[in-house]
């Protein structure tokens, strides 16, 4: 099988077809940078909302594995990223059951059903959550551990009393421990090492993986696991040092040293200057209110063509502006936890054009995927797109006032 090493910086390449599973959008149809105006049009959108929900619900009930978990190694494409065995699968699968977990919890349908996935998909956590690296070049487990808390620190905060709370609370202990070997001399969580491969990786830091680490810091110490404050503080500096005069944040380290290269501008940035804005928020990092609107506006209003056109693009950053696919749906997510902290207005005006941002990678099961990627795009597609659709408020009734 032919695999694509993710780079840390891939040059842009000529856009090419793909073979793939479900139906793309022509590029032509996405390449305008319009969010959708006018009432009608507003109303019809946040009307699909409870379908949306629904039909991504069912999917992550009917795609359970008999484990509890989500996610396969098995593909149908004859081209896939390096993901090395044992590992990184088992980072990827963990990290994708972490994900579905925390769309079941959040969402806003609660039965039977969805309290049964969610309570095998913690048995799973809570047996599998310790992933090991299969190589000094790929620890795609930092993005297991950092789900991992973020899924396990929110359930323990709504089942304090659950029989197996102990045991979460000391898989979360392990983590954080785990996080302090794979945090970088930089104070940044990366998932790559090109350079020494070493046990501490040699390689810089990610501006959104260490803040998506971060969030799930955030989520156990509000169940009160101690996450040392050092840590968190040289995990905090290292995002706020990548914010760059323009508000956009670097790609990585290094590249902060490129404010102009694509990937660093607002247009290239787009996915994850909301996610960087919100999560120093929840740290009492000095941010603006006007710096998190301009960021919600550059996704789903001023670039969002941008975004749009590399959704599903198999190649890493080979769209305009080094966009890789699998920025999307994990960008929108995080968006939505940013959005609804704003004011009424903004909410009314910006809610729409998310629910027309994540309809672009919705399809005909009720899933939802951004890149192809082994068996693993649409468990964590549907559970990001689940996230953010859970934040969309009810339209108010003509008759009401403000929210």
């Amino acid at each position: 099988m032919r695999t694509i090493q993710l780079a840390l910086l891939a040059a842009l390449v000529a856009p090419r077809a793909s073979a793939q599973e479900d139906s793309a959008p022509d590029s032509a149809e996405v390449v305008a940078e319009v969010a959708p105006t006018g009432a009608a049009t507003d109303a019809a959108l946040l009307g699909e909302v409870p379908g949306l929900i629904r039909g991504a619900t069912d999917w992550i009930l009917e795609n359970q594995n008999e484990d509890g978990s989500y996610g396969s190694h098995k593909t149908i494409r004859t081209y896939e990223l390096t993901a090395s065995v044992p590992g990184t699968h088992r980072a990827y699968r963990v990290a994708c059951t972490a994900l579905c977990l925390i769309a079941l919890e959040d969402g806003p349908i609660q039965t039977d059903a969805t309290r049964a996935a969610a309570s095998r998909a913690v048995d799973y956590l809570l047996t599998k959550f310790d992933v090991k690296r299969p190589n000094g070049m790929e620890f795609f487990n930092t993005w297991s551990f950092a789900y991992t808390l973020h899924a396990l620190g929110e359930w323990l905060v709504d089942h304090p009393d659950d029989e197996r709370a102990a045991a979460a609370r000391v898989a979360c202990e392990k983590i954080v421990e785990r996080a302090a070997i794979y945090q970088g001399l930089d104070g940044g969580y990366g998932y790559l090492d090109f350079n020494l491969k070493t046990r501490r990786h040699s390689m810089t830091g990610m501006s959104f993986t260490t803040a998506t680490m971060l969030m799930g810091f955030d989520r156990v110490r509000a169940a009160g696991i101690d996450v040392p404050q050092p840590m968190v503080d040289k995990a905090l500096r290292h995002v706020t040092r990548q914010r760059g005069p323009t508000g956009s944040y670097a790609y990585h380290f290094s590249s902060r040293l490129k404010p102009a290269q694509g990937i660093n501008v607002r247009k290239g940035a787009a996915c994850r200057n909301p996610q960087c804005e919100y999560t120093l928020g929840l740290f009492g990092v000095e941010t603006s209110q006007e710096r998190r609107l301009e960021s919600l506006d550059d996704l789903l209003v001023r670039h969002t063509g941008l975004q749009r056109i590399a959704s599903r693009r198999p190649i890493p950053h080979e769209s305009w502006y080094q966009i890789s696919g699998y920025f999307y749906l994990y960008g929108h997510a995080y968006a939505a936890y940013s959005l609804e902290q704003m004011p009424v207005d903004v909410q009314d005006r910006l809610w729409p054009a998310m629910v027309d941002a994540l309809k672009v990678c919705h399809q005909p099961d009720g899933s939802f995927w951004d890149y192809p990627v082994y068996g693993y795009h649409k468990p964590y597609g549907t559970a990001f797109a689940l996230m953010a659709l859970a934040r969309v408020p009810p339209p108010k009734a003509a008759s009401e006032g403000p929210r």
